[in-house]
């Protein structure tokens, strides 16, 4: 009960805790009301009882030779009043019919007997000495009270559901501020979208809108540090793509007249960096586009069937080259709408990554299917696998689960910006990827994409 308590809401939990205090705090007061209450009647009642029999110990008069009150005042305001002589033999007056027999008259005591109050005076009278009796029942007092307890307890459920409607009606105003702070956090997650703000009220002053305004601060820095790393990277990206690209030029030409093997060696050595370089710069300026949010993608009817067939037809020959067996089975007339660039771009970067990370004779198989509202696609592979801690990672950029790899000139190289890129374009196609692996056993990666409507 303790965990399930702790596992709440602090919304859920301050509506309990102050539910519950509010509902002991009442039923306390409303308690200690009743018996107050109680225990002042009880006093009022002794007092009273005290001040009837004096005042009657006064009245009493004589009578043809016998001791009488009157009778208006036997029985007052439901005091009984009642004469003994001085054997404390009855003489005049009234009893409570269910009085029990009580011959004890300690004069001047007041005195409980079962459900009653008795008071006695002792006082001489004519030269008679006699005992003047006061009974009252606290029976009915008693039995009010107890009613009247009985009905807090009964009233108690609706005390409940009132003050937890009360508690949670305040926490939940309390609390609006901190549900815009979460909607905005989320929007700025699922949008990417730095530039949204939360933008409460500036002119109240509690902890919470200080909290708000804090982070529409930080909101404020971020934006303008993310604002600037992309500029950058942009910047660089354009300034590193021009001399590359000389650079590639020149060592294929230098390589074309190179006689010294050794020289050979070196310009080779230097094409692949440059090459490198280039695919890197490229893959990372299309991705700072995309994350700048610039219209890149030049949408247009695509028949997806048709595209998947050729890349798999060349990427077979590549793959053939390894020792390598790719199969495919595409489902016919299965049409897009998107960028036929960037989707050829995409599904390149996956059969590229099935064949770099083969095994020797290992195999590959590339379905694409469509159901009545969905796309398929799906490519597996025999090879090395990627290990449960590195597969969330891999749609990071620039990471690379094998740091030692492509490090040799001529060989597939890796710039760690392929599959984000991959994750890029079939999410801007309005399509999911994931992949699952085993080491050593193989990966599979899966996509979906919209059908042309």
């Amino acid at each position: 009960m303790k965990n399930n308590f702790f596992s709440l809401g602090i919304k859920s939990k301050l509506t309990i805790l102050i539910s519950a205090s509010i509902f002991l705090l009442v039923f306390i007061s409303l308690t200690l009301l009743v018996l107050v209450g109680k225990n002042q009647h009880e006093a009022q009642i002794k007092n009273e009882l005290i001040n009837v029999i004096e005042d009657n110990a006064q009245k009493i008069r004589k009578r043809s030779n016998l001791i009488v009150l009157d009778s208006a005042r036997i029985v007052k305001n439901n005091i009984y009043t009642s004469l003994y002589n001085e054997n404390k033999v009855f003489m005049y007056g009234e009893m409570p019919p269910d009085f029990p027999p009580y011959n004890d008259f300690s004069a001047g005591k007041l005195k409980k007997v079962a459900q009653f109050y008795v008071y006695d005076i002792a006082k001489n009278v004519y030269g008679q000495k006699i005992f003047i009796r006061g009974i009252v029942s606290v029976a009915a007092t008693k039995q009010t009270f107890s009613s009247l307890f009985y009905l807090v307890l009964a009233t108690l459920p609706v005390l409940a559901f009132f003050t937890v409607m009360l508690a949670r009606f305040f926490i939940r105003k309390a609390f609006r501020p901190v549900e815009q702070i979460i909607h905005v956090a989320q929007k700025i997650q699922s949008n990417k979208d730095l530039s949204l703000r939360i933008n409460l009220d500036n002119t109240v002053k509690d902890e919470i809108h200080a909290l708000a305004r804090t982070f529409d601060t930080l909101f404020d820095s971020l934006e303008q540090a993310f604002i600037k790393e992309k500029q950058f990277t942009s910047d660089a990206s354009h300034e590193i793509r021009t001399p590359a690209s000389v650079i590639i030029a020149q060592c294929e030409l230098a390589l074309e007249n190179a006689e010294n093997e050794q020289n050979k060696e070196a310009l080779r050595t230097i094409l692949w960096h440059a090459q490198k370089m280039s695919q890197m710069t490229s893959q990372l300026l299309l991705l700072t586009k995309a994350e700048h949010c610039t219209e890149i993608l030049e949408n247009e009817e695509i028949n997806l069937s048709e595209l998947a067939e050729i890349i798999a037809e060349q990427q077979q020959e590549e793959a053939e080259e390894k020792g390598l067996s790719l199969t495919y089975s595409i489902q016919d007339n299965i049409f897009v709408t998107g960028d036929p660039t960037l989707l050829t771009s995409a599904l390149i970067n996956l059969f590229s990554n099935a064949i770099k990370y083969n095994k020797k004779d290992g195999k590959i198989n590339f379905t694409l299917t469509q159901t009545d509202n969905l796309i398929h696609g799906r490519i597996s592979d025999t090879g090395i696998g990627i290990s449960e801690e590195n597969l969330p990672k891999i749609w990071e950029r620039f990471f690379q689960a094998d740091k030692a790899r492509s490090k040799k000139p001529g060989e597939y190289y890796g710039t760690g910006l392929g599959l984000p890129l991959v994750k890029w374009i079939i999410e801007a196609h309005g399509g999911t990827v994931d992949a699952s692996s085993s080491v050593n056993k193989g990966t599979i990666f899966h996509f979906t994409l919209p059908p042309k409507k």
